[in-house]
């Protein structure tokens, strides 16, 4: 299950240069390298201690509630029994609200975590039905059919494009708010700063590109993973905290090297 080494962010901007075109309209070169190295260097000491978080864990686990849930011959039936779903009817809007409310009652350790990790998960589901919605339509009918939209979320295919969608998503909410408190500490002029703080917006594309690009890495990993570990039976704690461990792991070696280019 290991992975082929790929070239470092192909047909996509390296971090360094956003924040270059980001800085340009009133910092100097030394601090858009510090807004730059720091930010990276934030994330970097914080992503190997996420799979310990337990929204991360939540947030992942509905994840893998939903694909597993889709290889089973009747999925909103087990989606409602496991009190995920409340009703047995499914829509986007529904899972979205589900994503939101699974676990909320449990342990938070950081409620900034927490909204990360939730928004994380709401945005792989939307991303996906986005991306797969064809696949819900029929030749006579321009509805959607949710279900039959992430019947294709139920194999290591499936999973895989899930959890990378999770990922890249987890990331991206990570160096905005990083860049944007760094940027807040290394820009004492406030109108400097809320011009750089618009132009943190204007650059979101690149930066979710940046994210997606950096989640590619857990592909291959996560596909072999899914079709040993969550076949026959939904994962123990164990087996997922393991998963994510390795995923974050990758992910941090990948915006290490970044760092280094």
């Amino acid at each position: 299950m290991g992975h082929k080494r790929l070239g470092y962010l192909p047909k996509t901007k390296a971090w360094r240069i956003i924040i270059a075109e980001m800085g340009k309209f009133a910092l100097g070169r030394a601090e858009v390298s510090s807004i730059t190295k720091n930010t990276l260097q934030n994330v970097q000491s914080r992503f190997s201690r996420l799979s310990e978080d337990p929204s991360i864990h939540s947030s992942f686990e509905f994840l893998l509630h939903l694909s597993y849930a889709f290889q089973k011959e009747n999925p909103i039936k087990y989606l409602t029994e496991k009190k995920i779903l409340e009703k047995s009817e499914i829509s986007l809007l529904k899972i979205g609200r589900a994503a939101r409310d699974y676990k909320k009652e449990s342990e938070v350790a950081s409620h900034e975590y927490q909204t990360f990790a939730r928004q994380a998960a709401i945005d792989a589901i939307n991303n996906f039905y986005n991306v797969n919605a064809e696949s819900g339509r029929s030749l006579f009918d321009n509805d959607v059919d949710t279900a039959a939209v992430f019947n294709k979320a139920g194999n290591g295919s499936g999973f895989c494009e899930l959890s990378r969608m999770y990922f890249s998503k987890l990331t991206e909410r990570y160096l905005k708010y990083f860049l944007e408190r760094e940027a807040a500490t290394r820009i004492t002029n406030i109108g400097a700063r809320n011009r750089f703080s618009a132009e943190i917006e204007k650059h979101v594309n690149d930066i979710s590109k940046h994210a997606f690009k950096t989640a590619k890495i857990t592909q291959s990993y996560s596909a072999g993973w899914y079709n040993k570990n969550a076949i026959k039976e939904f994962p123990t704690e164990k087996e997922v905290k393991g998963f994510l461990s390795y995923a974050l792991g990758k992910m941090k070696s990948e915006l290490l090297m970044e760092e280094g280019k």
